[in-house]
């Protein structure tokens, strides 16, 4: 009878104290969740236009989130669509946008993701003329890597300001070639075709002239050089591209110059431009999109940053960013157009 008491007067108390440490974990956990979102009202704008994401050659879904994982984990943004695209061009999207959303992501995700950066715009044309007809948006910032970047800026100057489509708003657009690919022989690389002639650039085989519009052109520079013009006025882009730092001048699919060469063909054309580089062993292409700490805080300021300085040539430092988005990490100095990744 002792010996019973005894066990359910441990029971209890084992009950008591795991629902004590219960309580303790979940008001930290509830905390942290109060501090992180005071931290976001702060730091990021409240807008409800939508951030598209567009991968590029040989690209996934997977290529997109890892772009976007920072800025969801700081608060920034939220995912709320993923639209897919089957090879014959039909459409299916999963979730919704709705006007109360605060920084919507969508990600577009290409089923036939080797079909090239004008196969790209094209689609990207039919699918942003659903997102005005069916959801309503009528502005849209845009995220592209590499082809998907290239499409971006054809699907703009393509189209300019149809009034079937969102007005664009931001580009962010990271390591795109404008004037041509390096041919490293890979085996993803198409080697027939038309989509064959685009890697058609070495290292430090080409460079840009004063005016920064590149020595030697590429086909596929020279037709966003014939729709230039066309390039909707209000758009604001941040151009993002990586060097090795191993004598390339690349980052080992792209040639700076051919990243760099998007300036002479927007130059006077919109209303904010600036470039960012970032250098070292992480500014490998692929890498540029796999959680490179100083690709995300660009992209991340650039996009939804409160104290973004869109009136200079390099953001605004903003310490507290590099705080929520790592942590584990002391960023000391100011932020400068050039980060080093080690």
């Amino acid at each position: 009878m002792i010996i019973t008491r005894h066990s359910k007067m441990w029971r209890i108390g084992y009950f008591v104290i795991g629902s004590l440490i219960f309580i303790i974990i979940g008001l930290f956990i509830w905390h942290d969740h109060q501090e992180q979102e005071r931290l976001a009202q702060k730091n990021y704008i409240n807008s409800n236009i939508p951030t598209l994401f567009i991968h590029g050659w040989s690209g996934t879904l997977r290529s997109e989130r890892k772009m976007a994982a920072d800025a969801e984990a700081s608060g920034a943004a939220q995912r709320r669509m993923v639209i897919r695209v089957r090879p014959n061009g039909k459409i299916k999207v999963t979730g919704t946008i709705k006007k109360w959303m605060r920084n919507p992501i969508i990600f577009l995700r290409m089923d036939n993701n080797r079909a090239g950066e004008f196969q790209y715009a094209r689609w990207l044309t039919k699918v942003c003329k659903l997102l005005k007809a069916k959801y309503h948006i009528n502005r849209l910032n845009f995220v592209g890597h590499s082809m998907g970047s290239y499409a971006t800026v054809y699907y703009n100057m393509m189209n300019g300001n149809r009034r079937d489509l969102p007005r664009s708003n931001k580009l962010c657009l990271i390591a795109g070639p404008y004037n041509g690919i390096i041919n490293n022989g890979k085996q993803n690389q198409p080697i027939v075709g038309p989509l064959a002639k685009l890697w058609d650039d070495q290292p430090n085989a080409n460079r840009l002239l004063k005016n920064n519009r590149p020595k030697i052109i590429h086909p596929e520079y020279q037709m966003l050089n014939q729709l230039k013009e066309n390039l909707p006025h209000q758009v604001r882009i941040l151009n993002i591209y990586g060097d090795l730092n191993d004598g390339s001048h690349s980052d080992g699919v792209v040639t700076n110059e051919s990243a760099l060469s998007l300036g002479y063909l927007v130059k006077g054309r919109i209303s904010y431009y600036q470039v960012f580089k970032t250098s070292g062993p992480n500014a490998q292409h692929s890498a540029l999109h796999n959680h490179n700490l100083a690709v995300d805080r660009a992209l991340t300021n650039f996009l939804w940053g409160k104290h973004y300085n869109m009136s200079s040539s390099a953001p605004k430092y903003n310490p507290m960013l590099d705080k929520m988005m790592n942590p584990s990490m002391a960023f000391k100095g100011r932020h400068q157009s050039t980060a080093k990744n080690n």
